[in-house]
């Protein structure tokens, strides 16, 4: 692992830095950090990680713990979370003091949710398996796509309710309005992505396509790595970008059929351009959740895998040593995807778990990469128990070999996703919310908001 020169202070600053973010008796991480004001330098963070320090480069300034986090979507003054069973719609207006401003109550199974542009609607995904309409219309809504109006976002009015099967519900969906064809939510729902138009006159959502990948080509031994593997494999995320070009690109994590790059021009009509699944022996796969974003004159795809689990045919192949790393491709070609770089973790080089975890929320006790943003060039990672980090993209040599820039990782924090608002960094995890102030980040109006 390197460090940008551009990013180190004298070491004489980095001691200083370093004695504020060691904590005095008595006092805790929250305490010291939201009374440590951050500087508008870098110190170097893998010198401080040496060091045993906490944090570098994130510094606290809230924390939200009214109950576990998984999945964050941003929304100006408003941030919303999901929790299994419910989710809750924080008031960021103070990011220093987030406050909660309603709760949509009554989803079975909530994973993920997403805010239209214009900030009026919410999709909440229940992936519940074994998905089926609500008997007689009034039964329990189960594995399929809500969808909320929250113009008002202190009192959310259900909208309409999609189930979907034919096995599960969405596990995580994406809003995206396709030019010429309106707003459509995308839903990885096990074996497919499906995809809806949804009409704001009707109030109604009409599913108008599935994408399922091809067969896979099995080339790695499910009794010697993790590999999960059937005609279609098992999607997971997708993220939608308009090209410069016209057309609209779906890229998709679609776990051990690894990296799928389709053609929504017209979402009713999905067409694959291009794969990559040449994950290592020694990697899992499970490619979890991608990104994507042009930088410079190259299209930059960015993907974590979820390790540390899995079943095949009832037999855990969790080995306890897969790598942990993050995957970095050049998709300018969306017809050849060329790997850059595999990023791994200067803590963990592996999961270091060997045995199934269950009924924990969110995630389990493990090192393993989930969710992640890639915002002007720089990748924010969810990290579960090792925190949250930061690396840099930004130029063609970062690329190849990504320095690292920041990381806050505590016990406590075991963290599930991560995004940009109003150039604030939040985390959520079994700890809460976080909130936290990156140096390279302006906040206020004029700060990054994740494209997620």
């Amino acid at each position: 692992m390197r460090v940008h020169t551009r990013v180190l202070l004298t070491l004489a600053a980095l001691l200083l830095t370093a004695g504020c973010l060691g904590l005095d008796d008595g006092e805790t991480l929250q305490e010291a950090q939201n009374d440590t004001p951050l500087e508008n330098e870098l110190i170097d963070p893998l010198q401080a990680l040496e060091n045993g320090e906490p944090a570098a480069n994130l510094h606290q300034i809230s924390h939200w713990d009214n109950g576990a986090g998984q999945e964050l979507d941003p929304a100006g003054d408003h941030l919303y979370v999901s929790h299994g069973d419910h989710v809750t719609i924080l008031n960021v207006t103070d990011p220093n003091n987030p406050t909660t401003a309603s709760t949509i109550q009554d989803i079975p199974n909530s994973l993920d949710v997403k805010v239209s542009d214009d900030r009026a609607y919410a999709f909440i995904a229940d992936d519940t398996e074994a998905s089926e309409a609500p008997q007689g219309g009034t039964g329990p809504l189960t594995g399929g796509i809500y969808a909320y109006d929250v113009t008002d976002p202190n009192n959310p009015q259900r909208v309409t309710y999609e189930p979907v099967g034919n096995s599960r519900g969405p596990h995580m969906v994406t809003y995206f309005d396709v030019p010429n064809h309106g707003e459509h939510i995308f839903g990885a729902s096990g074996d497919s992505v499906t995809i809806h138009h949804f009409d704001r006159d009707e109030g109604t959502l009409e599913e108008v396509a599935r994408y399922t990948p091809g067969q896979l080509e099995q080339n790695r031994d499910p009794h010697v790595i993790d590999a999960y593997y059937n005609a279609r494999g098992w999607l997971h995320d997708m993220f939608v970008m308009a090209e410069p070009d016209g057309s609209t690109y779906m890229y998709v994590a679609a776990w051990d059929a690894g990296l799928r790059i389709v053609d929504i021009t017209d979402p009713s009509e999905p067409e694959e351009l291009g794969s990559w699944s040449d994950f290592a022996d020694d990697e899992a796969g499970n490619l979890h959740t991608v990104t994507t974003e042009w930088i410079d004159d190259r299209r930059i795809t960015v993907g974590t895998p979820e390790i540390g689990f899995a079943v095949v045919g009832g037999t855990l192949y969790a080995t306890g040593d897969e790598r942990n790393v993050v995957y970095v491709w050049d998709t300018t070609d969306p017809t050849d995807p060329e790997l850059v770089t595999r990023w791994v973790n200067p803590v963990e080089e592996t999961t270091g778990r060997t045995t199934i975890v269950t009924g924990e929320l969110p995630g389990e006790e493990h090192s393993s990469p989930h969710n992640l943003q890639l915002e002007e060039g720089i990748a924010y990672i969810a990290h579960y128990n090792l925190g949250v980090w930061v690396i840099d993209l930004r130029t063609a040599e970062d690329r190849e070999d990504p320095p690292v820039l920041a990381y806050h990782m505590t016990e406590e924090m075991n963290v599930w996703d991560v995004v940009l608002n109003e150039g604030v960094v939040y985390s959520s995890g079994a700890s809460g919310v976080q909130a936290f102030q990156f140096p390279l980040s302006t906040m206020g109006s004029e700060g990054i908001t994740s494209r997620a």
